[in-house]
């Protein structure tokens, strides 16, 4: 069975040089996520086990999916086949003809229950979480949060952070609109509390699998189990009748209690800016975890942008586009902005498409803010090729289309009202289609092919 054990392994044996562990004693309070920025900063984000973390006995582990390569280990793929290759298992899951949901176990056949800790011992202090950036909490950010929708009774999974308040006290971010927003309002209107338990320690297909936009049922764990090629084993929580990961690394059991909000943060997100809101606290009922476990923390935002979330939301806005506007072929979240920035490239066959493709892709993702429609010989890839299709394809007042009060993320500090935005689709296609357009300028290929200049080439790259 694989679990982030397992995927260590994998790491160690097939990119030896992309695991590194930092024996040396770390600072939790700021020192591991400063270690963290710098390999970033210098191109690389290693996967790093932090083996000596001050004042703790339980490693830290950072970066475990950090970039289309490990993601691309994680799946058994090239890197250039992930996006293909996780729509292709989210689409069977759908269908039915990837069948591997996840199967119960009996808890004293479950690693993650070596340890259980009832609500009166519970301590958070006893475990390494991670203070990431200057004036912050400590933080837990790599959890992935499991509840069960209190009327249709199927579960559904989600990534989110936790703030640690006290001892036995977290405050976590529900974004307004997104999936389990509207199951805690269920719970809300009736007057009952959410249980809810987070896992830490997941392979990168639990964490990918777990970001899934698929209407219920199927759930999460199906997609996991068809990204892991076989069932996700889980066992019933303590407190609660959740489904969680057995090999997992921890489990924090608690319950959401509507309409109860309290401060969190500042926390920095992928704004970059640190935000303080009213959010929703978590209280605790228990804890259960390995005896040995390693602890899972994200490090700071890489460079790059979290990879591995953007891979579900790309699958579920172009499945959504395809079926809307069938002239779309790809798309894409571009400018390392989370879903802010998506573009669509279609071969267009109405003048009027474009902008049916920009509602589309705002109603399949509540967090993108600017979509741009491009012709299919753009490439999504090619930030200078988008570009040049804004700066030759448009004019702003035919081409811009503008929707103001639009629900979108709360962490967008321009809006005057939290999570009501003003969007913006662009439509960059040739106008009125691509093959009307003058030809473009072209080197000739014959004298490509005839010139040489390799012994220039080996002197620039000398």
């Amino acid at each position: 069975m694989q679990d982030v054990r397992t995927f260590i392994k994998d790491v160690e044996r097939e990119t030896p040089k992309e695991l590194i562990r930092f024996r040396e004693e770390v600072d939790p309070y700021y020192e591991i996520t400063a270690i963290v920025r710098k390999f970033d900063l210098a191109g690389h984000q290693p996967l790093i086990i932090f083996e000596n973390v001050k004042g703790h006995e339980y490693p830290v582990v950072c970066n475990l999916e950090a970039g289309i390569p490990r993601l691309a280990l994680a799946m058994k793929v090239s890197p250039d086949q992930v996006y293909d290759r996780y729509r292709e298992i989210e689409d069977g899951v759908l269908s039915g003809k990837i069948n591997y949901p996840p199967r119960e176990i009996a808890p004293e056949d479950s690693p993650v229950k070596e340890v259980i800790i009832p609500r009166s011992e519970v301590d958070l202090y006893k475990f390494p979480v991670v203070t990431h950036h200057v004036g912050e909490a400590p933080y837990i950010t790599r959890a992935v949060g499991v509840v069960r929708d209190p009327v249709e009774g199927y579960l559904h999974a989600g990534c989110y952070r936790l703030m640690v308040k006290s001892k036995d006290h977290l405050v976590t971010h529900i974004t307004p609109g997104k999936h389990l927003w509207y199951i805690y309002k269920k719970a809300e209107e009736m007057g009952k509390p959410l249980p809810i338990a987070f896992f830490l320690g997941s392979h990168p297909l639990w964490s990918l699998g777990g970001q899934s936009h698929i209407a219920h049922p199927p759930t999460e764990y199906d997609v996991i189990g068809g990204l892991l090629g076989e069932p996700l084993e889980v066992v019933r929580c303590e407190n609660s009748d959740l489904l969680v990961p057995a090999r997992a690394e921890m489990i924090i059991e608690g319950e959401l209690r509507p309409p109860t909000l309290e401060q969190e943060g500042p926390w920095r997100d992928f704004t970059r800016y640190s935000q303080v809101g009213q959010r929703h606290p978590v209280f605790i009922t228990g804890i259960t975890h390995r005896r040995d476990m390693i602890f899972h923390d994200a490090g700071c935002w890489v460079r790059g942008g979290l990879i591995y979330n953007r891979i579900p939301q790309q699958a579920h806005v172009l499945r959504n586009l395809k079926k809307d506007v069938p002239s779309v072929k790809d798309f894409r979240f571009v400018f390392n902005q989370s879903a802010i920035f998506g573009v669509i490239s279609m071969k267009k066959r109405h003048i009027g498409e474009p902008k049916l493709a920009i509602l589309s892709a705002f109603a399949s993702e509540l967090y993108l803010k600017y979509v741009i429609v491009v012709d299919d010989d753009i490439d999504l890839d090619n930030e200078a090729d988008i570009f040049w299709s804004l700066a030759t394809r448009v004019q702003a007042e035919r081409d811009f289309l503008i929707i103001p009060g639009s629900l979108g993320t709360d962490l967008d500090i321009s809006a005057l009202e939290e999570a009501v935005v003003t969007k913006v689709g662009i439509d960059a296609t040739a106008k009125p289609f691509r093959d009307q357009l003058p030809p473009e300028g072209e080197v000739s290929a014959e004298h490509l092919e005839k010139v040489d200049i390799a012994k220039y080439l080996a002197q620039l790259n000398g």
